[in-house]
């Protein structure tokens, strides 16, 4: 007789599964052993038994039908098969004697009436099983995701956080969604250049392979990353961190789906749509003529420029966008002295604050000493119930005004400290932004002028006029010896940040978006 071994398990991770296929090998062969025989053969598989087409199961059938004169041992029935038709073409089997008997650690099964119905009722309780685990597991999904929560693999930028059952951004990965975003939100570039554009801006996978078009592709349709989670064709409101905004989302799939104008085009224009004619307001457009040469000129949209006669040459849009950042030039030198003053007087600041905030303490503890007399004095009826509401009402309005008054020192003098340091860095930003746009490839030029510049106006190929973006365009207009305290004096009183924040900061700025 042939003894065949038959181990398997689901595809699922080792922790759910109720015994490991060396574990059942360890099992059976020491069954052997007691019983006085060894295997022949040895069958292994990592595959769910609910479907027939187990490549190693069905080698095993043909081996026994072939041999004849076999046993078939297995840890449990169900470790043969979870469907029925498996389960038939063993029973074939062990009718026709091709199987003289199948062995488990439980029972032993021959070609005798009863044991073939036992038999099957095994096999149609594991069709039964793997049938309402698969309704169960369904349900239990539909439950989740009703709940806000993704029972499946996180999507690129998430990661699954097994220990709290949840998921949560992958600070690395996130950055690249945001930038794929940003990149295909702007309409000209394929999912191959920002592959391209995120390769050599090293943001890659984790394994430091290169993001391709067809995961991009993948990436930038899944509703997942605004916070909304796409499942057998029903939304779901997910309780995860969104990574972009669903504005941001929208432009995408506009452009995706051609709702925008995407202006395709084989050549890069890093200018196109920075630069306005100073005569009509149309847009500056770029081309290239003899193959090689580009050039930009205005759209005549209007029918009645002549400034659309002129051609720029690439190289004269290249001085004119250098020579904007003049405008916002100031001395680093001049800024950390600046910065060190304004400083000092900060400390000096914080110090007065400091001894106001102890001073109201004091009145807060008077105050909340004469609540508690007032209550005594209530308590041992001394006084009317009008009176006492009417004193308490007023000790309590008292003490609220001071707590928060004692509040708005503090987060004054918290917003101090970080306004001064946002404020410091902008500056830096604008004294680098020559050097570094001169340094800088097309694409990464583009990148700078999307942070800083709202609109270069031009005439006769000459700077007409220049609009920074906020807080730049403060720069730009303050006085080159205005100090810190100056241009902190202009802006709001009440500073926020605008837009999503930019996951790869161009050309090493780091652009605050505040509004002065």
């Amino acid at each position: 007789m042939k003894y065949i071994l038959y181990a398997r398990k689901s595809s699922e991770s080792e922790e759910k599964q109720a015994m490991s296929i060396p574990a059942q090998i360890r099992e059976l062969t020491q069954l052997g052993e007691k019983l006085g025989f060894e295997f022949d053969e040895i069958y292994t598989e990592e595959m769910s038994a609910k479907k027939r087409g187990r490549p190693e199961f069905n080698k095993m059938l043909r081996y026994i039908a072939k041999q004849k004169d076999c046993c078939l041992v297995a840890w449990k029935i169900d470790r043969l098969t979870r469907n029925i038709f498996d389960g038939a073409s063993i029973i074939e089997l062990l009718e026709s004697g091709s199987i003289k008997e199948i062995r488990t650690i439980e029972k032993v099964v021959t070609d005798n009436p009863m044991d073939k119905f036992i038999l099957s009722i095994d096999f149609g309780s594991g069709k039964r099983y793997s049938d309402d685990l698969s309704v169960n597991v369904k349900r239990g999904n539909r439950e989740k995701l009703a709940n806000g929560g993704w029972p499946h693999m996180a999507p690129f930028g998430y990661l699954n956080d097994k220990v709290n059952n949840k998921i949560i951004v992958d600070e690395h990965n996130a950055k690249c969604v945001v930038r794929l975003f940003e990149l295909y939100s702007q309409g000209n570039k394929s999912f191959k250049q920002i592959s391209d554009i995120l390769f050599d801006e090293m943001l890659r996978s984790k394994s430091g392979k290169k993001l391709y078009p067809s995961m991009l592709h993948r990436i930038i349709q899944n509703p997942f990353h605004y916070g909304v989670m796409l499942r057998d064709g029903k939304y779901y409101q997910g309780n995860h961190e969104p990574i972009i905004t669903k504005q941001v989302f929208d432009t995408a799939q506009d452009v995706l789906h051609g709702k925008k104008d995407s202006r395709k085009t084989e050549r890069f224009y890093p200018y196109r749509g920075f630069m306005t004619c100073a005569e009509c307001g149309c847009v500056l457009t770029g081309d290239t003529k003899k193959g090689k040469y580009v050039y930009y000129f205005c759209t005549n949209g209007k029918g009645n420029c002549e400034q659309h006669k002129k051609y720029m040459a690439s190289k004269k849009a290249d001085d004119l966008m250098a020579n904007c950042f003049d405008l916002i030039y100031l001395d680093e030198k001049m800024i950390e002295m600046v910065y060190q003053a304004s400083k000092e007087k900060l400390a000096n600041k914080e110090n007065s604050n400091q001894e106001l905030a102890e001073s109201i303490d004091k009145r807060l503890k008077s105050v909340q000493e004469r609540k508690s007399r007032l209550i005594d004095m209530y308590l041992d009826n001394g006084m009317q119930k009008v009176d006492y509401e009417s004193k308490t009402n007023e000790l309590q309005l008292e003490i609220l005004d001071l707590e928060n008054q004692k509040l708005n020192i503090s987060k004054r003098i918290g917003n101090a400290e970080s306004t001064l340091e946002l404020t410091k860095e902008v500056f830096l930003t604008a004294s680098k932004a020559k050097k570094e746009f001169l340094n800088a490839n097309n694409e990464k030029r583009c990148i700078a002028l999307e942070e800083l510049l709202s609109n270069l106006s031009v005439h006769n190929q000459e700077m007409a006029s220049v609009i920074f973006k906020m807080p730049y365009e403060i720069i730009k207009k303050s006085s080159k010896n205005d100090d810190f305290s100056t241009v902190l004096g202009k802006r709001d009183s009440n500073p926020r940040m605008h837009g999503p924040k930019p996951c790869a900061l161009p050309l090493g700025y780091s652009p605050i978006f505040w509004n002065f």
